[in-house]
C-alpha cells in the first residue's frame, strides 16, 4: 500500500514539475539564476561561488566535513544537498523561519554569523558582475525586460534555478514505475528493512522525497526537526552548534535539526548537521543503538540525551541486513541528475580565471 502511495505521490512530483518549468519567463530566470548560482563574483574575494558548497557531482552538496567561506576559514556546518526543494517546507538545517528560497538565498550572500560569501551591498555587487565572465545584460534582459541588476532579481533568479533541480530517476523511481529489474534482491529486502515497523526509517524519512516525518498514522508533521542522540554534554549539544535552540530558545529544541533527504544519500557523505558521520554504515549503527557514544570526542551518551527524540529508540540489525539496507539506499541515487548538463556550469572555463 505505501509503495502505492509513493507511486501516486512520484507521479504528482513530474507532473507538477512538468507544468510548472514551462513558461519562458521561468526558463529564462532559471537561465540567469544557474549563472548567478556558478558566478564567483558574489562573494567579497571573488572566489566563491555557490557552487562550491553545492557542488553537482555531490547532488549540490559537498564531499567535505564543514563548508569553507570566502576567507578560506571553515563554517560549523555540513552543506544540505540542493533537489526537490519544493517538498521542504522550510530551508537550512533548523531554522522554521525561512520558507522562501529567494529570502534564504540572503544569508549565505550577506551573513556576517556565519560568514558565507560575505557579498557587498548592492551597488558594488552589481558592478562585480558587469565584470563577469558571464555577459550578465541579455541574461537579465530576457528574464526581466531590462537589463538593470538587482538585489530582487538576483534572489529570485537564484531561487529559481534551484527549483529546477529534480531528481527523480533513480533505479528505486524506475522500480516504482514498473520496471522490477531496476532494483537487485539486496536492494529489495533492503527496502522491505526501511519499510518495516521494526527499523522505523519511514517516521522521519517519509513522503516520495524521504524527508517528511510522519506520525502513527502515516499523516505529515509540519516543520519538525530531531534531536537524534548525536550527543550528550554539559550543554547538550556542543556549545557550538545548539540547533533549533538558537531560533526559538526553548530548551527543549536543543539538539534539534531537520531530517534531510535519503535520495542521492550516498553522494552526500559525510552525514549529519555537522559532517561528524563519514560512512553509511557508522549512521546505521548509530541509529541501530539509539544514540551515539563520545563522537568526535566529545564525552557523553548520546543515547540518555533528555531532548531525544522518542522515534530513535534503536533496534537489531545483522551485518547482511545492514548491507541489505546500504544496498537500497544506494538505490536512491539519479546518476542522470548529477550529469544534467542543464544543472552544470555555463562554461566550465568561465570561472577558472576571473579577469
Amino acid at each position: 500500500m505505501r509503495l502505492v502511495v509513493c507511486l501516486g505521490l512520484l507521479i504528482l512530483c513530474i507532473w507538477g514539475w512538468s507544468k510548472w518549468q514551462g513558461g519562458q519567463e521561468q526558463q529564462a530566470l532559471a537561465e540567469l539564476g544557474r549563472h548567478l548560482f556558478y558566478d564567483k563574483r558574489l562573494s567579497a574575494n571573488n572566489n566563491l561561488a555557490c557552487s562550491d558548497c553545492h557542488q553537482q557531482a555531490y547532488a549540490f552538496a559537498d564531499s567535505r566535513r564543514l563548508s569553507f567561506n570566502t576567507h578560506g576559514k571553515a563554517g560549523r556546518r555540513n552543506s544540505l544537498a540542493l533537489f526537490n526543494l519544493a517538498s521542504y517546507d522550510s530551508f537550512t538545517w533548523a531554522n522554521p523561519l525561512q520558507t522562501e528560497l529567494a529570502f534564504q538565498a540572503l544569508i549565505p550572500l550577506f551573513s556576517d554569523d556565519p560568514v558565507e560569501m560575505a557579498a557587498s551591498e548592492i551597488d558594488v555587487l552589481a558592478q562585480n558582475l558587469t565584470l563577469s565572465q558571464y555577459d550578465y545584460a541579455p541574461l537579465f534582459n530576457a528574464a526581466f525586460g531590462d537589463t538593470e541588476i538587482s538585489l530582487t532579481r538576483i534572489t529570485a533568479a537564484l531561487a529559481v534555478f534551484q527549483m529546477t533541480l529534480q531528481s527523480y530517476n533513480s533505479p528505486y523511481d524506475q522500480y516504482l514505475a514498473g520496471n522490477k529489474q531496476a532494483l537487485s534482491d539486496e536492494a529489495i529486502a533492503g527496502m522491505v528493512l526501511f519499510e518495516s515497523e521494526r527499523l522505523g526509517c519511514r517516521r522521519c524519512h517519509g513522503g516520495i522525497n524521504f524527508n517528511q516525518t510522519l506520525d502513527a498514522q502515516g499523516r505529515v508533521q509540519l516543520n519538525e526537526f530531531h534531536n537524534t542522540g548525536l550527543y550528550y554534554s554539559d550543554m547538550g549539544y556542543p556549545e557550538s552548534d545548539l540547533g533549533l535552540y538558537e531560533v526559538s530558545f526553548e530548551q527543549s529544541d536543543n539538539g534539534k535539526f531537520r531530517a534531510p533527504s535519503l535520495r542521492n544519500v550516498t553522494l552526500t557523505a559525510p552525514y549529519m548537521h555537522d559532517g561528524s558521520m563519514a560512512h553509511l554504515a557508522q549512521v546505521i549503527d548509530h541509529y541501530s543503538r539509539g544514540g551515539s557514544l563520545n563522537l568526535k570526542g566529545v564525552q557523553g551518551d548520546g543515547r540518555l540525551n533528555p531532548n531525544k527524540s522518542e522515534l530513535v529508540s534503536g533496534f537489531g540489525l545483522t551485518e547482511p541486513e545492514k548491507n541489505q539496507l546500504i544496498a537500497f539506499l544506494a538505490a536512491l541515487t539519479d546518476s542522470k541528475f548529477i550529469q544534467n548538463p542543464r544543472f552544470s556550469a555555463p562554461n566550465e572555463q568561465a570561472n577558472a580565471k576571473l579577469r
